[in-house]
C-alpha cells in the first residue's frame, strides 16, 4: 500500500473514493437522525446540536467499524497461531 499525504492510510488507487463515501455516509446518517434532505440544507441555518449529532453519529459508527475489522483480525491472527481453542481474554500478548 503507498501512503500519500493526501489521504495517509488510504491506498491510491482508492482515494477518489473517500469523498463520495463519506458524503453518501452522511448523508445516510443525517436521514437516520430525520434529516432526510441534510444534502441540500444551508448547514449554517441548522443549530450546532443537530450538525453535531451527525458528525457524532458518523464517529460512532466508524468506530463500531473498526473494533469490528480489529477484532477479525486479532481473532484470525490468533487462529493462525493455533491457541488450542483458548479465550482471547486468557492469551498472553
Amino acid at each position: 500500500m503507498q501512503i500519500t499525504s493526501t489521504t495517509s492510510l488510504v491506498p491510491r488507487e482508492l482515494q477518489p473514493f473517500v469523498k463520495p463515501a463519506l458524503d453518501e455516509f452522511k448523508y445516510d446518517m443525517a436521514t437516520e437522525l430525520g434529516l432526510p434532505d441534510y444534502e441540500f440544507i444551508d448547514k449554517g441555518d441548522l443549530p450546532s446540536r443537530q450538525n453535531g449529532k451527525v458528525g457524532g453519529g458518523m464517529t460512532k459508527k466508524m468506530v463500531a467499524f473498526a473494533e469490528a475489522v480489529l477484532a477479525y483480525y486479532y481473532r484470525e491472527r490468533m487462529l493462525e497461531v493455533n491457541y488450542n481453542g483458548a479465550e482471547p481474554s486468557k492469551l498472553q500478548s
